[in-house]
């Protein structure tokens, strides 16, 4: 045998023990753990032996076959339009400012996009309408009236925002199950304003919903002294004695977490944020912290603070890091922000020092540090010292949530539907017989057909089948029911290749061909047919790829696979085989 076939030999060789390689974890996972571990990677690690593949290779099963969680968020796009005007309008009044152009109050429009502008001197609005008209493209005029000016955003602005909104919200969604540790989560687009997830293996709808709505929206406000706003509404507008609503006039916390200012508080964070809404002033807003019961898991009760928009939310951060000082030993959460909002946070916390700053999550008053210099890119949130272990872990989550980073507009659960386990593991007995059946009567077929050379054909179909299992757990895909359809279909195209080949060996032995020049011959002018039908769905696999859904992208995923798998063992396999059988024993005949 010349030095070629050694070569194409120990390829073989090595890709028959490299696949089996990648598939160890993939056995672990299915026939070793039991059911409830299957997607913990975890303890996956610790079943493996020393020289097996790491468990991230492992092929898992899609919500099809192994049961889990579907939902379906719906993105409020118009609510996040308002409040990004809201924002942008805020900024219009820091740009103007900086400029020295004059002094700015606004009204927002929330329902509209308008942002109506009135200067505090009318006669400083010229310059200010060109200035504003010609740096913020986003907006058009809309009227002028003395030192009013009205803009609103352009109507091909609010579709490229509300399609951007949703494309975010995916990703946010995506980064932050990712980060909660949820194996195998799917999440794509549905429509044009709602989010679909595929949580396989998880069982608790709730602990699902819990996961998803913890994806809030992230803001930056200034707690404003509020001084007996409460107080005064408390005993001016007494609220439902069955609302469990009271006033609290002295600080409760020695930490310094509540205001020091009355304040009020409620159990039913429903009843009490229908009691304080539109009682904040203008431009200001009241909003709830949630007091946590000492597990975490639940709020014992809501207290009230008045904030005032600064323009600054999440969308302008770029990381966050939970650590303990070890100059201090304070916990501290260490932030940053991109230059657009450093730009933003150097502004209003130059303007607020010694105010302090609320991180709204949620509209969920999480944390309100005191400012105590001006904030560029980078930042600190000092929890305190406190019990070192529960500051701790308060600090990671609120690491966690700031760089996970914000939606940009709400999101709520449209529909949630549980995959029963029971159903996936018929689907996956129905699919491995269907394929296992369907693998046998072709190897029998072959062998009886063709052969000696139907039996190299058979070979090169089980390391077919391996290559495509194995391909399919290298790059970590999700094995689904139309991804076994699509398994099945690549091995009769895998077949067929074979066929192809035999026959054209046959053709060349009956025009008096020796068996050598009829077995070169056969694998040489078969070669352009097979591959420019693999190539020709090669390329429909991918268009599938690219513009399917969830299922078709399974399908389109492993035919993908299967062709490139297919391709090697018709070319290389069953010609390294062959050519062994006829070559290196000088056959003078081809069983065929």
């Amino acid at each position: 045998m010349d030095r070629t076939w050694w070569t194409r030999f120990l390829l073989v060789i090595a890709v028959a023990v490299g696949s089996l390689w990648f598939l160890t974890p993939t056995y672990y996972s299915m026939f070793v753990l039991s059911r409830a571990d299957r997607n913990d990677v975890a303890k996956l690690e610790k079943a493996l032996p020393s020289w097996a593949a790491p468990a991230k290779y492992r092929l898992s099963l899609g919500l099809d076959l192994q049961g889990g969680i579907h939902l379906v968020l719906r993105v409020d796009t118009k609510t996040a339009l308002g409040k990004r005007a809201q924002r942008l309008a805020q900024q219009m009044i820091s740009y103007i400012d900086g400029k020295k152009l004059g002094k700015l109050t606004e009204t927002t429009n929330t329902e509209t996009y308008e942002v109506t502008l009135t200067a505090e001197d009318p006669s400083t609005m010229d310059a200010i309408e060109k200035e504003l008209v010609s740096s913020f493209k986003d907006f058009s005029k809309v009227s002028r009236n003395a030192g009013v000016l009205v803009m609103k955003l352009e109507s091909a602005q609010v579709d490229s925002m509300m399609s951007e909104s949703v494309d975010q919200a995916m990703l946010v969604v995506r980064k932050r199950i990712d980060k909660w540790g949820v194996a195998e989560v799917d999440v794509r687009k549905l429509g044009t304003d709602s989010i679909q997830i595929s949580l396989p293996g998880e069982k608790d709808p709730e602990r699902a919903k819990e996961l998803i709505g913890t994806t809030a929206q992230l803001e930056f406000k200034i707690v404003e002294e509020h001084g007996d706003l409460f107080k005064d509404l408390y005993s001016n507008t007494p609220p439902d004695p069955n609302a469990g609503i009271t006033l609290v006039t002295s600080r409760q916390d020695s930490e310094g977490n509540e205001p020091a200012t009355p304040f009020l508080s409620g159990t039913d964070k429903n009843q009490l944020l229908a009691y304080v809404a539109g009682k904040g002033g203008e431009g200001k807003q009241v909003i709830l912290h949630c007091v946590e019961a000492p597990s975490g898991k639940s709020c014992l009760r809501y207290t009230t603070y008045l904030v005032q928009s600064t323009g600054l939310s999440g969308e302008n951060l770029t990381g966050a890091d939970a650590r303990k000082d070890q100059t201090t030993n304070d916990i501290v959460v260490d932030f940053q922000f991109n230059a657009q909002g450093g730009k933003l946070s150097e502004e209003f916390t130059g303007k607020n020092v010694n105010r302090l700053m609320g991180v709204i999550l949620d509209d969920n008053l999480i944390s309100a540090p005191v400012i105590r210099e001006k904030i560029g890119a980078n930042g600190r949130i000092t929890l305190g010292k406190g019990r070192s272990d529960e500051r701790l872990k308060e600090a990671q989550m609120l690491s966690l949530s700031l760089k996970s980073g914000a939606l940009p507009a709400p999101v709520s659960i449209g529909e949630t539907r549980q995959v029963g386990a029971s159903l996936g593991d018929e689907l996956i007995k129905k699919g491995t017989t269907a394929a296992v059946v369907g693998l046998l009567l072709v190897v029998i077929f072959m062998a009886i057909y063709y052969k000696m050379s139907g039996l190299v054909a058979d070979v090169a179909l089980v390391l077919n089948a391996l290559l495509i299992l194995a391909g399919l757990a290298l790059f970590k895909a999700t094995l689904t029911l139309p991804g076994i359809a699509g398994f099945v279909l690549t091995l009769g195209i895998a077949v067929d290749a074979n066929v192809l080949i035999n026959e054209r060996v046959r053709e060349e032995l009956a025009n008096g061909k020796s068996a050598r020049v009829a077995v070169d011959q056969g694998y040489d002018r078969a070669f352009w047919t097979i591959f420019d039908a693999h190539v020709t769905t090669l390329i429909a696999g991918f268009i599938l790829q690219q513009t399917g859904t969830g299922p078709v992208q399974g399908f389109a995923t492993t035919l993908i696979i299967g062709i490139i798998a297919s391709l090697f063992t018709s070319i290389v396999v069953t010609r390294v085989l062959t050519t062994y059988l006829v070559h290196g024993r000088n056959a003078q005949t081809v069983s065929i």
